[in-house]
Order: C-alpha cells, then sequence, then structure tokens
C-alpha cells in the first residue's frame, strides 16, 4: 500500500530530477529516497522514472503518477487545515498562488492592508510565473490565485477582477516609437504573465525584434533604465521612474494593453470559509477588486 511519505519523495524526486538533490531537500540519505521510491514503484507495480545521464526522467507511467501524486497530497493539506480549524474555519489558512508580477507590483499592499484590519487572517503565498501559478491551482498546492485572466478551458473560473494595464518604457531618448522593430525588446521567461503580454504586443505591431530575457520585472525595469532596451511593464509598477525621468513611456498602437488582476479558483468547487473571507476582504477592505457575477455568489452568498 503507497504511503503519503512515499508520494512526498516521489514528487521531490520529480522535481528536481536527482535522488541526491530530493535527499538534500528532504534532509534524508540518498539509499532512503531509493527505497521509498523502490516502495512505491512496487505498490503501483511500474517504473516510475529511468536514468538519464547523471539524472532521472519521469516514465511516461510516473508522469501521469506524478499529476495524481501532487492533487492527493494537496487533499492532504486541504484535509488537515479543514480537521484543525474545525471548531473556527474561517481562521484556517488560506494558500494563495501569485504571479510575480502581481506580486511584485498589486497585491503585497492590499494583504498588508487586510492584515491591518484582520490581524487573525493567516495566508501562505506562493508566487512564481503565470504557467507555475496555474499548475499549483490545477494541482490543489493552492486554494486561489492571483494572475490574469485564466485560460479558456474550462477548469478555472475569475471571482474578482482589477484593472491593470501594461505601457511600453525606456530610457528618455534611447528608443523611438517609429523604430520599435530594431530595439531590444527586454522580455521575461516562457509562461510568465509579462512575457505573454509583450508577446501580444509584439504581434499586435507586426515586428520580430531582437530580444533578452531577464528574470525579473524589477531586473528589467533596472535594464531598461540602464538604457538596455524597451520594456513592456504594469503601468503602475513604473509611476515613480516616469516622474523622476528614468524612464520614459513609448506610445504605440498596441498600448496600453488592458490586463486585468484575476482572483481565481478551481471551477466548480465550493471554496472554504477561509478562502471566501480572503476573497471578500480583497474586495471590501483591499477596496480595487471587484467581483465576477459568479464570484458575488460564490463568495459573498456561499454557494452557486
Amino acid at each position: 500500500m503507497l504511503t503519503i511519505h512515499q508520494l512526498q519523495v516521489f514528487v521531490t524526486i520529480a522535481d528536481h530530477r536527482s535522488i541526491r538533490r530530493a535527499a538534500e531537500q528532504l534532509v534524508v540519505t540518498q539509499p532512503a529516497v531509493s527505497a521509498s521510491l523502490a516502495a512505491l514503484e512496487r505498490s503501483v507495480g511500474v517504473e516510475l522514472v529511468a536514468r538519464h545521464g547523471r539524472g532521472i526522467e519521469l516514465t511516461e507511467a510516473g508522469r501521469v503518477m506524478v499529476r495524481y501524486a501532487r492533487v492527493m497530497l494537496g487533499l492532504v493539506d486541504e484535509a488537515i487545515a479543514a480537521t484543525k480549524f474545525a471548531d473556527d474555519p474561517v481562521t484556517a489558512p488560506v494558500r494563495v498562488g501569485a504571479t510575480t508580477a502581481s506580486a511584485d507590483h498589486m497585491l503585497m499592499p492590499l494583504l498588508a492592508r487586510i492584515r491591518t484590519h484582520r490581524p487573525a487572517m493567516q495566508f501562505n503565498l506562493e508566487v512564481g510565473n503565470r504557467a507555475r501559478v496555474w499548475q499549483l491551482l490545477a494541482d490543489r498546492q493552492v486554494d486561489i490565485a492571483v494572475t490574469t485572466r485564466p485560460p479558456a478551458n474550462g477548469a478555472f473560473e475569475s471571482l474578482a477582477t482589477r484593472n491593470n494595464e501594461f505601457v511600453l518604457v525606456a530610457k528618455p531618448g534611447s528608443v523611438w516609437a517609429g523604430k520599435l522593430g530594431e530595439a531590444t525588446w527586454l522580455v521575461r521567461e516562457e509562461g510568465s504573465s509579462s512575457r505573454s503580454a509583450t508577446d501580444e504586443v509584439i504581434a499586435m505591431l507586426g515586428i520580430s525584434p531582437p530580444t533578452l530575457a531577464i528574470g525579473s520585472n524589477a531586473a528589467i525595469q533596472r535594464s531598461a533604465e540602464a538604457g538596455l532596451g524597451v520594456a513592456l511593464l504594469p503601468a503602475e509598477a513604473v509611476v515613480g521612474a516616469i516622474k523622476t525621468r528614468s524612464l520614459a513611456t513609448i506610445r504605440a498602437e498596441a498600448t496600453p494593453l488592458r490586463k486585468p488582476w484575476h482572483v481565481v479558483a478551481r471551477a466548480g468547487e465550493t471554496l472554504s470559509s477561509a478562502a471566501r473571507q480572503f476573497i471578500d476582504d480583497l474586495v471590501n477592505i483591499g477596496g480595487e477588486f471587484e467581483f465576477t457575477p459568479v464570484g458575488a455568489t460564490l463568495v459573498q452568498r456561499g454557494s452557486r
């Protein structure tokens, strides 16, 4: 019979693609990790990993298993929290996923405002690019996500929205609107909301400019200020830099690009009392989000 511990070890192996690194992460010996993996493989009756050079790769069966393992572990976390806080469920910690851009430029001040009004509020925040956040939500590793519009696959639904615009900026005098196809565009990695917005603007402009990938919006802004190229960033993130003339806005037909922030949950599910309270606080105490029709029904009334 497989165990929760075996699933935890297997997911860690899948994340690191290495027995050694999984052992380091779990603070156990490599033989212990190998023994746990072997026991799980005996339980399911198939090999879950295969040696690949100095590391390992998941087999097709392993890729299937890891998806279920993440969901099962997420459900275990939910069950523990629901049980622990059964007497006062609204005080349970809320697991929140947020894109890097939303966390960097919008979410933190709202959370601070809410904590001022509700000091007992508990939450765990996981920050990553958009693809990572969607995966966390699908795998039940988070309860809600703050990101751009959910994909139109029916798996997620938006409960609240907030206005957001992306603008093109560069060091004053370094890039001209008519030369955007020749300028270097500073971009995030594939899978991020900022990268998706930048790709959309480039496509709308019908250009194929050179690009330079940089790992964070903050670093992209510093790079633009230094004159390394043009960047598409949330308007509210560059207000100060524009005022001090460290950056200038470049007007183009495709910008400003409107990409509202969304509070997103898994479709068809009833949220926990704590998650409903968290979203209600984002709207009514944070003061910047507004409920969608689905969110008004699900959060305010507690039912569909």
